[in-house]
C-alpha cells in the first residue's frame, strides 16, 4: 500500500472509531498494509503511546521507562550519552534489552532515537566515528562530498548499535553571531549553500537506509536565546523567513526528508498570538507546514522539557498543545510523572473524539509507516560493525580539511610557546577528551599549558598572563566568546603581552570579541580529530584547505581562508 492510500485508509478507519480498536472498513483489509492493520487494532490510549518518545536517566532501565514501554506502548526512546556512558558497545547491550521488553510485551517495535550530528552535538563519543559537524564539513574543498561521506558513516555506525531515528541533519540557517545554541550545528550562513548541503544529506540518509529528521523549523539560526532556558524571538517578516529561514527546509521537503523537527521559539510574522512557540502554533504546525509547504512526513518535536515551553505551562500540557497544533511525535524527556501525566492526557482527548481522534489517526499513521518503510515493524537487527579504522581514516581525512586560517601571524609555531584551552568546549561532553594544548605538547618542545574552564576567573587569566610572559606566543583555544566573555577577556590580556593566536573552537565569530589577535583559526569543534587536525596546521605540518561557511559581519566573508602561512 503506498502512503497516499495509508493515509486514507487512516482517515477511513479514523471517521468509524469510538473509543476501542477499530475495524478496517470491510473490502480494505486485503490491502492493507501492516501498519494499516496495526494502526486499525489501536485503542486510544495505544495511539497515545506510539505518539511519544520518553528518555530516562542512568544506565540502567528504570522501572518507569519498563512500565512506559510494556503497558503504555510508547512510541520510542530517546537517548542520551548518560545513558550508555558514550560507549557505542553499551549502547547496542541498552538497545537490545529494549527491544526485547517491547517485543516481550507485544507492543510495536520502537523508535530509538539519538542526536548524534557530528562535531558539536555527538553522544557516542567510544566505539563509533567521531566526525567534524556540519559547519566543518561545508568548510572543506568539496562540501558535498564531504556531507556525503560523513552521513554514510553516521548511518553505518547508528545501524550497526541499533539506533534507527537519526535526529539529524540541522538545517537552520546561522546568521546571528550572538546565537548561543547552532553556530557550528550550521551548514553556514548562507540560504542557498546549507539548502544544498541539506539536501545531500537528506538523500545520503536515504540511501543509508537511515530515518532521519531535519531541524529546527522555521529555523532557529537568527536567535539569540538557548530554548533550552528561555522562549527565543524572531522578529522578521514573512518576506525575510521566505528568503533565509525557510530556504533549507523547502529544499528538504523537496528532498522527500521524512522527518522535521519544529523549534520552540516565537515568530510574530507566523503566529501574533503572545508568548506562543511555533511548537504549539496550528498556523505553523498546520497551515505553514501541511497546507503551504506540503510537507506530509513526521512533524517531530523539540525536548518538551525546555524552558521556551515549561516557563508558561506543564510539560505534559507543552505535549498535548503540540499534538492539537499539528506534531506527530512528542519528545519528552526526564520527567517520569510528565510522561504519565502526558499519556493520559492525551489518551483522554482521543478517547472523546473530535479533532483529537482525527489528528492521532493522521499522526500514527505517519509514525507506523516510516517504522514499516525503514524496516523497524520487522525488528530488524543491527547489522554491520561500528567505528572501522576506514572511517576513522575518513573522519581524520575531513577534520584535516576544513581547518580554516583566517589571519597567519604568528604561525606557524615557533620557540616557546604558552598554551591556554578548556576540555570538552563542545555542547555535549565526551569523557577522557584531550585538550589542544595536550595535542600540541605531543608535538612540540618548549610548550607550557594551561586548562581553562569555559568561564575562566580573573585567576585563571592572571595565571595565564604570567605564564605568556615567558613565551614568544601564546595560542588560545575558545569556546564562543560571545556566549563566555571571560574568555574574551583573557584573549585580550595575553594578547596585550604577547602575539596570540585564537583557535575557534565552536564560534566562527569569535574574532568579534578578540578582534586585535596576531593570529586567528577556525577549527568548528573541539572533537580530537579536529584537534589533531589544528594542531598539524598550527606547527606547519600541513597546508590549511578549509575557506570559512560564513560571513563575519565587516571582518571576514564566506570563502574567505589562506593557503599559505
Amino acid at each position: 500500500m503506498n502512503r497516499r492510500r495509508f493515509l486514507a485508509t487512516a482517515a477511513a478507519t479514523t471517521a468509524v472509531a469510538a473509543c476501542g480498536p477499530i475495524a478496517i472498513p470491510p473490502g480494505a483489509l486485503a490491502s492493507a498494509s501492516p501498519a494499516a492493520r496495526l494502526l486499525a487494532s489501536m485503542s486510544p490510549a495505544a495511539r497515545a503511546g506510539q505518539m511519544m518518545s520518553v528518555a530516562f536517566h542512568g544506565t540502567k532501565i528504570t522501572p518507569a521507562l519498563e512500565a512506559m514501554i510494556r503497558g503504555r506502548g510508547v512510541g520510542g526512546v530517546i537517548l542520551y550519552s548518560e545513558n550508555f556512558d558514550g560507549d557505542a558497545a553499551k549502547l547496542k547491550t541498552l538497545i537490545a534489552d529494549l527491544s526485547r521488553i517491547a517485543s516481550d510485551a507485544k507492543v510495536v517495535p520502537l523508535f530509538f532515537s539519538i542526536d548524534q550530528e557530528g562535531g558539536a552535538v555527538v553522544r557516542i563519543g567510544r566505539g563509533a566515528t567521531v566526525l567534524p559537524g556540519n559547519m566543518a564539513l561545508a568548510a572543506t574543498p568539496d562540501p558535498a562530498d564531504s556531507v556525503r561521506k560523513a552521513v554514510a558513516i553516521t548511518a553505518r555506525d547508528l545501524r550497526a548499535i541499533g539506533v534507527n531515528f537519526e535526529l539529524a541533519p540541522d538545517a537552520d540557517v546561522n546568521n546571528e553571531p550572538r546565537n548561543p545554541i547552532i553556530l557550528n550545528r550550521s551548514f553556514g550562513s548562507d540560504p542557498q549553500r546549507v539548502a544544498a548541503l541539506v539536501t545531500v544529506a537528506a538523500k545520503a540518509f536515504a540511501d543509508a537506509k537511515l530515518l532521519c529528521c531535519a531541524k529546527h523549523f522555521p529555523g532557529h539560526g537568527a536567535t539569540t536565546t538557548d530554548s533550552h532556558t528561555g522562549l527565543p524571538l524572531l522578529d522578521v517578516d514573512r518576506a525575510r523567513l521566505d528568503a533565509v529561514e525557510l530556504v533549507p527546509f523547502k529544499a528538504a521537503i523537496a528532498a522527500g526528508v521524512p522527518a522535521v523537527m519544529s523549534a520552540h521559539i516565537r515568530i510574530p510574522a507566523l503566529d501574533a498570538t503572545a508568548d506562543l512557540p511555533v511548537t504549539l502554533s496550528p498556523k505553523v504546525m498546520t497551515d505553514l507546514v501541511r497546507t503551504q509547504l506540503g510537507f506530509d512526513g513526521l512533524l517531530v518535536t523539540d525536548d518538551l522539557e525546555m524552558g521556551a515551553l515549561t516557563q508558561t505551562r506543564p510539560e505534559s500540557q507543552a505535549g498535548y498543545d503540540a499534538f492539537l497544533a499539528g506534531a506527530d511525535f512528542l519528545l519528552f524527556r526526564f520527567d517520569e510523572s510528565a510522561q504519565t501525566d502526558a499519556h493520559d492526557r492525551l489518551t483522554r482527548g482521543i478517547s472523546a473524539g473530535g479533532a483529537a481522534l482525527a489528528r492521532s489517526g493522521d499522526s500514527v499513521a505517519r509514525i507506523l509507516a516510516l517504522k514499516e518503510r525503514f524496516g523497524i515493524l520487522d525488528r530488524q537487527a543491527p547489522s554491520g560493525t561500528p567505528g572501522s579504522d576506514a572511517d576513522h581514516v575518513t573522519a581524520d581525512e575531513l577534520a584535516r580539511a576544513s581547518i580554516t586560517v583566517l589571519r597567519g601571524g604568528g604561525l606557524p609555531l615557533r620557540g616557546r610557546i604558552f598554551v591556554c584551552s578548556p576540555v570538552n568546549p563542545d555542547i555535549a561532553v565526551i569523557t577522557d577528551q584531550p585538550s589542544l594544548g595536550q595535542i600540541l605538547a605531543q608535538r612540540l618542545p618548549n610548550v607550557t599549558t594551561q586548562t581553562i574552564t569555559l568561564s575562566p576567573v580573573q585567576a585563571d587569566i592572571d595565571r595565564a598572563v604570567g605564564l605568556a610572559r615567558a613565551a614568544d606566543v601564546a595560542v588560545m583555544a575558545a569556546a564562543d566568546l560571545f556566549s563566555y566573555p571571560q574568555q574574551a577577556a583573557l584573549a585580550k590580556a595575553l594578547q596585550a603581552v604577547i602575539p596570540t593566536v585564537l583557535v575557534s573552537l565552536r564560534s566562527p565569530y569569535d574574532i568579534l570579541s578578540a578582534p586585535n589577535v596576531t593570529g586567528y583559526v577556525c577549527a568548528y569543534t573541539g572533537r580530537e580529530p579536529t584537534l589533531r587536525a589544528v594542531a598539524d596546521v598550527l606547527t606547519g605540518a600541513r597546508a590549511p584547505t578549509g575557506t570559512l561557511p560564513v560571513d563575519v559581519p565587516g571582518v571576514y566573508r564566506i570563502g574567505d581562508g589562506m593557503k599559505k602561512l
